[in-house]
Order: C-alpha cells, then sequence, then structure tokens
C-alpha cells in the first residue's frame, strides 16, 4: 500500500522532540531554570507531560549548545554562567555577523528590507548600550543568517546565539559596544544588496 503523501495546503507539524526542545531552550534563556540546576528525566516528563525519549533527544541537543551539562550516571545541569564563555560566544557571533554582511545579496530583498528598518528602530537603544536591545539585535542578525542560503551557518549561529543570551546574563560579562554598534550600523545602511563604491 503506498504511503499517502501531505497534502500540499497541510501546515507543517514539529516534531514532539522539537517542541520539547524548544520548551527547554525558552526557560533555560529566561532564567526559569536556573544556572546550576540539576534536571530529572522524571521531573522533565511530568512538567512536559511527555515520554523519556523526547526528553533524551532534547537534552543531548542542548548538550550539543553548550546550555545543559551531562555527566553519565551522574548528572544533568544547567551550565554555570561565565564571563570568559561569554566573550568566546560574542567573537564567534562578530565572525558570523561579518559572513552575513557579506552576503546579503543572498537575502531576498523584501527580508534585507524588514532587517534594515528593524536595525535602525534598535539603534538608539543599542547607542545607549541596552543590554535588552543587544538581545534583539542578535535575533534579527539570527533572522539573516537563517537566510544566506547556508544551513552550516544557520545552525552555528542559532548555537552560539542561545550561549551569548545564557552567559550574558553574569553580571561580568562585557558587552564590545564597539562591534556591535558597526554591525548595526552595517545593517541599517544596506539599502542595497550589492557594496557601495564610493
Amino acid at each position: 500500500m503506498p504511503v499517502p503523501k501531505p497534502k500540499p495546503d497541510s501546515p507543517s507539524r514539529k516534531l514532539l522532540r522539537d517542541v520539547v526542545y524548544e520548551r527547554i531552550r525558552a526557560e533555560i534563556l529566561s532564567g526559569q531554570l536556573e544556572a546550576g540546576e540539576r534536571l530529572s528525566d522524571e521531573a522533565l516528563i511530568e512538567w512536559l507531560d511527555v515520554s523519556r525519549t523526547p526528553i533524551r533527544e532534547a537534552l543531548s541537543r542542548l548538550t550539543a549548545d553548550g546550555l545543559v551539562e551531562m555527566r553519565p550516571n551522574r548528572f544533568t545541569q544547567i551550565p554555570f554562567r561565565s564571563p570568559e564563555a561569554y566573550a568566546r560566544a560574542a567573537e564567534y557571533m562578530h565572525m558570523i555577523r561579518r559572513f552575513v554582511l557579506e552576503h546579503l545579496d543572498r537575502v531576498p530583498a523584501d527580508e534585507l528590507l524588514q532587517g534594515r528598518l528593524a536595525m535602525e528602530s534598535l539603534l538608539p537603544r543599542l547607542r545607549e548600550h541596552d543590554r535588552t536591545a543587544q538581545v534583539e539585535f542578535n535575533e534579527r542578525y539570527g533572522v539573516l543568517a537563517a537566510l544566506v542560503q547556508n544551513p552550516l551557518i544557520a545552525e552555528a549561529e542559532q548555537r552560539v546565539r542561545g550561549q551569548a543570551q545564557f552567559h550574558l546574563q553574569h553580571d561580568d560579562s562585557e558587552i564590545n559596544w564597539g562591534n556591535i554598534l558597526a554591525h548595526a550600523e552595517a545593517l541599517a545602511g544596506a539599502d542595497r544588496t550589492s557594496p557601495r563604491n564610493d
């Protein structure tokens, strides 16, 4: 018997493991799951009302993302925040943003326009060194990174952005506002998809 094909207009459905991953990730980044907090399969199963398999798959992904630490037969926990870890993630983010800026010609014109306008609106807050605006700035670049037609860049950007957002919450994490503003201004001025010649 042939396998039924989905209708073309049927909405795509997320896998349960992806839903669980996104839920736990959001709680880690929001601080609801605190740094150093131990995680048990049983507690997560009860909280999310799912079986053990999607929990373990989500935790494996979050470990690869650097947002969970797993020691087999010992513990699973949220890592402690670190200004050094933030600095490493920020350097990586800087490199990815440079790549995005160099390949804006791959981004659809309407998406690029939205990104440019969003960055223009963020610039005043970034110039005031608003950390919340800096998180939005990273998210906006994340949208563009997903559009440069390189899935490896998109995957790396999402992973390192999560690490940066997590470790930024340490009181001693220092933002390089010069780099942030340079990339914000570069995108805000990117109203053409080709480099300027002047």
